[in-house]
């Protein structure tokens, strides 16, 4: 092993580091949100500083693949897509932990067990075991308990937004498996890239009110971009890559410990005991997946 790879961080406390700030990300959102920012503004702005901040790492390689196509490795529609659905995850996740109760938004965020199994059996053709069935199956239920009380009275939109974030986010995890030997600084700007037109488009078509607009929160929303986010985003991709899939799948859970801990203590929040029934199913399902995925995975497979 060279010396440069030794000097590397170690990816178990990388990605630690990042579930922990994905967990917190809800604290400086709902603070912009106070200063004039809507969510899907605050997204579009967050994702538009970090591509322009990656821009200089990333520029090169396009310039290369514009001179010489045949060293294109990504389809253009592939590109598109995972734009997409970077585009949506984000833009809904901001709206969900904005708009939404912290706890019940990240569980119902956190059913990334279950959209995984389903697209991996697909799109992966990934084999549908018992112990992936009952993940798929407790997920499921977990979820209804979460939301039935509300059933009568229809979804709540932050509900809708977590549930869609999630559900677009297990579907760009299994683009990235796919497209997993490509160059992660690109697939990065890709995602970027993704977050800030999609936010823009929507927030042309869905105006928010700019009537409590401050200079201040626009600065706070590309700070939280260019740092808080950015930071979250790297960590994750860095360890995953590294990391067997179940066991980055089990440190993963640290964001909803993080979230609903925080929420507890500084959102003072008061979860019914549907939330925590819910809850509990919803990380039994992570588990029971992050266990399946350590038995069928080879050593050294580390993507999640």
């Amino acid at each position: 092993m060279s010396p440069a790879r030794l000097r590397l961080p170690p990816p178990v406390w990388v990605l630690m580091f990042g579930s922990t700030c994905w967990g917190l990300t809800w604290i400086w959102l709902k603070h912009i949100e106070t200063l004039g920012v809507g969510p899907v503004l605050l997204s579009t702005i967050a994702y538009g500083a970090q591509f322009l901040l990656c821009l200089p790492w990333v520029w090169p390689q396009f310039r290369r693949w514009r001179h010489r196509p045949d060293e294109r490795p990504i389809a253009l529609h592939w590109l598109l897509l995972l734009a997409l659905l970077s585009g949506v995850s984000g833009i809904g996740f901001t709206v969900a932990m904005v708009y939404g109760d912290v706890i019940r938004s990240i569980l119902l965020f956190f059913l990334l067990p279950a959209w995984g199994v389903l697209m991996g059996h697909v799109f992966l053709r990934e084999a549908l075991s018992l112990q992936r069935i009952v993940t798929l199956t407790l997920a499921l239920i977990g979820a209804f308990t979460l939301l039935a009380p509300d059933l009568t009275l229809g979804f709540k939109p932050a509900d809708l937004a977590a549930l869609g974030a999630g559900l677009a986010l297990a579907a760009a995890n299994v683009l990235f498996r796919y497209l997993q030997n490509e160059p992660m600084v690109v697939k990065l700007s890709v995602m970027q890239l993704g977050g800030a037109v999609f936010g823009l488009l929507i927030w042309l078509l869905l105006p928010e009110s700019l009537d409590r607009l401050t200079l201040n929160g626009l600065a706070q929303s590309a700070l939280y971009g260019v740092t808080l986010l950015l930071a979250a985003m790297i960590a994750t991709q860095y360890a995953v890559e590294r990391l067997p899939a179940g066991r980055s799948s089990v440190l993963m859970t640290l964001e909803l410990v993080v979230a609903s801990g925080t929420a507890l203590w500084i959102g003072h929040e008061h979860p019914s005991l549907w939330v925590w029934l819910g809850g509990g199913l919803i990380v039994a399902a992570a588990l029971i997946e992050a266990n399946t995925h350590s038995i069928g995975a080879a050593p050294g497979d580390g993507h999640a």
